[in-house]
């Protein structure tokens, strides 16, 4: 059985606690206080809030990878860009890695994709679409390939960093829906519910919104270290075999 990697802590396990965590806050903050753990003595107590944790962490996970595609969502924080987009701004790749990545491109798609900027403002918006899509295809070779060699330690550690700033970005956003909703449902008179501290819902609210952002804007800084390291870690390998 393989070990718990830091892969999936940031991916996985830690989205998923502090989602459980600011999840206990608001309910504690709104009056609705859990008690199904009570009697339960403290060693199940952790395992099922470890079983929650990883559920929830995982939703998030694969929730993003749904998310990610949708335009309304990059526009809203920008987490994902296409690999093309970020590799056509690393110039200081294109002189120095080009024509190796090319020779692989022509081994598996019989064409040269990686172009300076003037190379491919110059193609066709058909022909820019398929040199997109055929980079990101290039992109997931590379990344087993070098998996497969063992030769992905590094980038890898920046994709978990990413991976775990993605679901906390996630994760503050269904939060903060949770507490508006709550918020709401205070100011409906014929439920009979307690009124929070408004000044403590506001901060809180306040935090969370503080932490996604954040969250959004070290996800897009940790992406682009990711590619770079990556092509980095496949340039190295291309020239060793």
């Amino acid at each position: 059985m393989g070990k718990f990697s830091l892969y999936d802590l940031l991916g996985l396990l830690l989205p998923g606690v502090l989602f459980l965590f600011f999840c206990n806050v608001i309910s504690n903050l709104y009056g609705f206080t859990p008690t199904l753990f009570g009697a339960l003595n403290w060693q199940i107590n952790i395992g099922i809030t470890l079983c929650f944790a990883l559920i929830i962490g995982a939703t998030l996970y694969a929730s993003n990878f749904y998310l990610v595609q949708q335009k309304w969502y990059n526009r809203l924080l920008g987490m994902y860009k296409p690999v093309a987009v970020l590799y056509l701004k690393m110039e200081f790749l294109h002189q120095l890695m080009n024509e190796s990545l090319n020779e692989k491109a022509k081994e598996w798609y019989g064409k040269n994709i990686f172009l300076n900027k003037t190379g491919f403002d110059n193609l066709t918006a058909g022909q820019q679409k398929e040199t997109e899509y055929l980079q990101d295809e290039f992109y997931d070779r590379m990344y087993y390939e070098l998996e497969h060699h063992g030769k992905i330690e590094h980038p890898k550690t920046f994709q978990s960093f990413y991976f775990f700033f993605r679901q906390t970005a996630l994760a503050c956003i269904l939060l903060l829906l949770l507490e508006v909703f709550l918020f709401a449902l205070h100011f409906i008179t014929s439920l009979h519910l307690n009124k929070p501290d408004i000044f403590t819902a506001l901060c809180l609210g306040g935090l969370l919104f503080f932490i996604l952002f954040v969250s959004a804007q070290l996800a897009q800084w940790y992406r682009k270290r990711m590619v770079m390291k990556m092509y980095w870690a496949y340039f190295t390998h291309l020239k060793q075999i």
